[in-house]
């Protein structure tokens, strides 16, 4: 991670998602994969590109804050008529574009997705205009994206580092992916699930675990409850927000970039993701424990052994689903052998087959 010249977080994303689809036999695939994990990094690295909807704030159209008499004068008095019509305008204007460009699993790839289209429009000022995006964050966001797919490219790894480096073509094949929309929703799902497991791994210590049965509403979710979770180095708890692309599906465990406070602790930036993802990712928060019932496996085209552990997860504890793992120690492969006898058949009968091979070679 510190070849890379950015956050930490932004770094090993990049990476996690490089090393998933070292493997991919489909080149267009993966680099459309590349291209839009670099559309992440670039989104996490700013605020919001979708306007807010001015509650509180008394700004006018281009945002900023009305002369000063109007400012001293505004909090006491009714927004005009026309002004209450041009925000509910605004309001609308934001809400369908939240819903143009939403993904059920990830704010963030929510707003990568905005770039694809802000990237692709003829007119990136009306593009914004019409679909409520600050067109200063979207350029500058555009911009960031171009320079950290150059630096993939024009960066040199060390012998030691081959295994994150790219094969799938050139920086030009990974643009021209980024540049065609596609229309084969399984591509898009295999996409998806590749970039939630990097978000996972550059924010896996801002987990979030449901707490099932939603709060009741407060001030200022007049319409809607917001749903509670259980954060992992947070105390308190913390809330999705109505307007996220995941309140709909609330999942069970979530990433979120930043936790900002209002009149609650609100989690921006949140993306779905897989309790097994945890344990990939996150072994330095877990411990684990042998199932001792589960027989252990032998995998023939690898020649390793996994045995099933329930890993547990950060200060709260949280108890994952049961999964194999390789066991790494001779030692310990020696005393799986002599409990599971049977496993040792399975080992001959493995290099007998490695031997006959190079025999016929």
């Amino acid at each position: 991670m510190a070849c890379y010249p950015m956050s930490p977080r932004h770094s090993r994303m990049l990476l996690t998602a490089i090393q998933i689809t070292r493997k991919m036999k489909d080149h267009d695939t993966a680099n459309l994969v590349l291209g839009y994990a670099v559309a992440t990094a670039a989104a996490l690295s700013f605020s919001n590109a979708f306007l807010k909807h001015f509650e509180g704030s008394h700004t006018d159209s281009n945002g900023s804050e009305q002369d000063g008499r109007s400012s001293s004068l505004g909090s006491n008095k009714i927004l005009d008529k026309q002004e209450k019509i041009k925000i509910k305008k605004l309001r609308e204007t934001t809400k369908l574009s939240r819903a143009r460009f939403s993904n059920s699993t990830s704010d963030t790839l929510t707003v990568a997705y905005a770039l694809h289209f802000f990237e692709l429009s003829t007119s990136p000022v009306e593009f914004c205009h019409e679909n409520a995006l600050h067109l200063k964050t979207m350029e500058e966001m555009s911009k960031l994206r171009r320079q950290l797919l150059q630096l993939v490219f024009n960066h040199h790894f060390h012998e030691l580092e081959q295994g994150f480096s790219w094969t799938h073509g050139t920086v030009e094949d990974v643009e021209q992916a980024w540049r065609v929309l596609s229309s084969k929703r399984s591509t898009l799902l295999n996409v998806e699930d590749i970039l939630g497991q990097a978000i996972c791994a550059g924010w896996v210590d801002r987990v979030a675990k449901r707490i099932r049965g939603n709060s009741g509403p407060l001030e200022g979710d007049r319409k809607a409850s917001a749903v509670r979770y259980q954060a992992c180095m947070v105390k308190e708890t913390v809330f999705l927000h109505r307007r996220s692309s995941l309140s709909n599906s609330a999942p069970e465990f979530l990433v979120y970039s930043e936790l900002l406070h209002t009149k609650r602790p609100y989690m921006h930036g949140a993306t779905s993701i897989k309790p097994e993802w945890l344990a990939k990712y996150g072994v330095s928060l877990c411990s684990f424990s042998t199932v001792e019932d589960r027989k252990p496996e032998y995998d023939p085209q690898t020649d390793q052994l996994y045995r099933w552990v329930i890993p547990t997860f950060g200060p709260h504890l949280w108890r994952l689903p049961a999964q194999s793992m390789p066991i790494s120690s001779d030692e310990d492969r020696l005393k799986v052998c002599a409990k599971f006898p049977e496993l040792i058949h399975s080992l001959k009968q493995r290099k007998r087959g490695v031997k006959d091979q190079k025999l016929k070679g």
